[in-house]
């Protein structure tokens, strides 16, 4: 993918996210007139984007949306339901197609039958009534007017006049504008005049374009419009009336056996014999030949006429009459064939798209500074290190080096942590990326179910990781959608409570720690655990007993389980049995987990604690056998050293007491199946834990040390054992294992009660 299209695709997302925005503030309030222009701004950026590629089916849906909000900014178009609907059906479809091109290169096949359907009912929001049509048709602009005379064997049909005047800076920007009319299909005639009289007393200034075009085609209106996407502005487009049909021949030109020239070479030519003819000041004679020789000779050989561009270069040294005479001859001789150069059939062709996009990030400079300083002050620890090598090969006294060595390790070791950081926070993204997608999901899905719905963001400024960020829209849609469907009452049974009509979502982030923290909450009817209970036990989740005897907080927690719903019936959002439990398998991939806070009544907080950065994890490397093993350090609650006597064993395993607690005890040896092997020593070393909400200790064999690391992902043949957190290098370059204490204890059950 090009740089160009990349950068579009970029742009259309952005500006398809804030006129969903708008158009939402718009709807709550449509007398709001910024808003309408925020929206008319955000459509008219988009169409000319599209404009930038050969996509004619989103060229033309864009602009007939900005037809009508251009309607709606004059205030003679209503902002109501309708229009906003459809201008939020056009963005889904932008976004869809803008999808579509990052994958193949191309808009769906779709694409055409569903452009041309919205923009159908675009024009029918603007079409008049019948007695206006009839009584208030708009008169044609005086240049179109003037084109009144039939061209023979076209009465009848269509036509669109055109008038295309440049800016006098067009050159500068990039701009052909015979190029651009030599595009027009269906082109019937061609006028090149000058947009204001050339005035003899000033200087020829062969880069300033003073012309206007007038033209006639018989191609359909978007097709035309098409061709002049990128100069909207300097172009007037009039459909031709049936009863004129215009005869526009450039004035000088041939006689009524013309040979066959193109309209847009033949007005060319023309121009330059009119141009030569007033030309009678010597000071300026030479500026005017040179470029009147060289557009015709350049409008001559673009279709192929090298003889006739010939023979004006020849006629060129003769005075600006041998060249007007020239040219005058070649508009009126027929026997000029054109021989179309290799480079014709190509005119305008472009490479197909393809390929993968690619995936890029917007950092702020002021991080990037940060980095390139770190590298620099990394370079010359880096240089301390050659020094102290050179010192130890001239015989430096091996205590001295060894605390300069030390020294450098420590400094390298701070640079290496705060580089790593530093590198880590290019990749933060603000949570606004995601949050400012979910207004559009509220309105949908409210009214879906026929409820009011406030939704209110916090916090949004909160920033993590590119990754987190990105994967967390689906699982806090699942809880969003919950909410409105099963946590809001109905306006009637609100107004019974005594709540308001609308109900209100607050979807909020802030950091915790080292992580973030994002919830739901609704003002709804809350969680009922005696419902929870009763509704396990008809899905057959639990049997009556086991579910009598969990508390409130554990009864709630089922809402996460696996075919669990408290839906009576399956809706068109949820009741299918799934989505919460989808939600908490998200939030362990992304190295979190969720929690749900409830009170009957009241209404019900659903909170994802998610990781910010893939930061460098504190590891404790402990001793199992002969093998060496790490767990993160977030993962221990204390480290404990305990003699062996007050180690028990109990039915099923075997237990300790700290602090007035009993805690089962599980050797880590035994857990990884690596055999009995006899106890050593008269104390044991335990790792307490929590896990699932229950404190439980694992013996090991030693503890070895307390190292700084980037755990990696389990992958390959390790992602598939379980209890494997992730792997890091030591510094010896063994592999180091990091266990997940919940996945090697989730089968393990506790001796007595915690």
């Amino acid at each position: 993918m090009n740089d160009l299209l990349e950068q579009f695709l970029d742009e259309t997302r952005e500006l398809v996210q804030s006129a969903t925005e708008d158009l939402l503030a718009l709807e709550a309030a449509p007398g709001d007139a910024e808003a309408v222009n925020r929206v008319f701004r955000a459509f008219h950026t988009l169409k000319g984007s599209v404009g930038l590629f050969d996509f004619p089916p989103w060229f033309s849906l864009l602009h007939a949306a900005e037809d009508c909000l251009s309607a709606a900014r004059a205030a003679t178009l209503a902002v109501d339901s309708a229009l906003v609907d459809l201008a939020l059906e056009t963005l889904d479809a932008t976004g869809r197609w803008a999808d579509a091109v990052e994958i193949g290169g191309a808009l769906p096949e779709t694409a055409d039958a569903e452009g041309s359907a919205l923009a159908g009912r675009y024009r029918s929001l603007l079409s008049p009534g019948p007695e206006t049509r009839a009584t208030d048709a708009p008169a044609l602009p005086v240049w179109a007017s003037r084109l009144s005379e039939p061209l023979s064997g076209i009465e009848g049909r269509p036509l669109i006049a055109v008038r295309y005047q440049p800016r006098g800076d067009c050159f500068f920007s990039g701009d052909d504008p015979l190029g651009l009319v030599r595009k027009v299909p269906g082109l019937l005639a061609v006028t090149v005049e000058p947009a204001v009289p050339w005035s003899p007393d000033d200087e020829f200034d062969a880069f300033a374009c003073n012309l206007a075009i007038t033209l006639v085609s018989e191609a359909p209106r978007a097709e035309i419009e098409t061709v002049f996407r990128l100069v909207g502005d300097q172009v007037t487009v009039v459909d031709l009336p049936t009863a004129i049909y215009p005869r526009i021949v450039p004035s000088g030109t041939m006689s009524a056996g013309a040979p066959a020239l193109e309209p847009v070479v033949a007005a060319i030519l023309a121009e330059q014999v009119r141009v030569l003819a007033a030309s009678d000041e010597a000071d300026t004679d030479a500026g005017r030949l040179e470029a009147c020789a060289r557009s015709a000779m350049n409008a001559l050989r673009s279709t192929g006429r090298s003889s006739a561009a010939e023979r004006c270069g020849q006629a060129l040294g003769s005075g600006p009459d041998a060249l007007r005479a020239a040219i005058e001859a070649i508009l009126s001789n027929r026997t000029d064939a054109a021989t179309p150069t290799d480079g014709e059939e190509a005119y305008g062709a472009s490479d197909p798209l393809g390929g993968d996009a690619a995936r890029t990030l917007r950092v702020d400079s002021a991080r990037v500074d940060v980095l390139v300083a770190l590298v620099g002050e990394l370079v010359v620890a880096r240089n301390g290190l050659g020094h102290l090598a050179a010192q130890a090969e001239a015989g430096e006294d091996a205590g001295t080096l060894a605390r300069a060595i030390r020294e450098a390790d420590a400094n390298i070791g701070r640079l290496s942590t705060t580089l790593h950081r530093s590198a880590i926070s290019l990749r933060l993204t603000p949570l606004s990326s995601v949050f400012r997608r979910f207004g559009r999901q509220v309105r949908d899905a409210a009214r879906g179910l026929g409820k009011d719905v406030v939704l209110v963001v916090e916090g949004e400024a909160t920033e993590a990781d590119k990754g987190i960020v990105e994967n967390m829209f689906e699982p806090l849609l699942h809880v969003v959608r919950n909410a409105i469907d099963h946590g809001l009452e109905d306006a009637a049974n609100r107004r019974q409570v005594g709540k308001p009509e609308a109900g209100r979502i607050r979807l909020k982030a802030e950091q915790d720690g080292d992580g973030i923290v994002v919830s739901v909450s609704d003002d709804g009817r809350g969680i009922d655990p005696a419902f929870i209970r009763r509704r396990a036990v008809e899905r057959g989740l639990l049997q009556p007993e086991p579910v009598a005897t969990m508390d409130d907080a554990a009864v709630t927690d089922l809402i996460f389980a696996p075919g669990f719903s408290t839906a009576e019936s399956v809706g068109a959002l949820s009741g299918r049995g799934v989505g919460m439990d989808a939600v908490r398998a998200a939030a362990a991939r992304m190295g979190g987990r969720v929690s749900v806070e409830s009170r009957v009544g009241l209404g019900t907080t659903i909170r994802l604690h998610l990781p910010r950065t893939i930061a460098l994890a504190r590891i404790m490397v402990v001793g199992a056998g002969t093998e060496s093993y790490g767990i993160a350090m977030d993962a221990v609650v204390e480290v404990v050293r305990r003699p062996r006597t007050c180690v028990h064993a109990v039915a099923g395993g075997n237990a300790t007491v700290l602090r007035g607690r009993t805690v089962p005890v599980f050797r880590l040896v035994e857990l990884l199946g690596r055999g009995d092997r006899p106890l050593d020593g008269d104390d044991a070393l335990l790792l307490v834990v929590r896990v699932n909400g229950e404190t439980i200790a694992v013996e090991v064999d030693r503890f070895e040390a307390r190292i700084d690391a980037v755990v990696r992902p389990p992958a390959s043949l390790v992602g598939s054992v379980a209890g494997v957190g992730g792997t890091t290098m030591l510094g010896d370059g063994r592999v180091l294992l990091v266990l997940d204490p919940a996945g090697i204890l989730a089968d393990a059950s506790a001796p007595a009660g915690g």
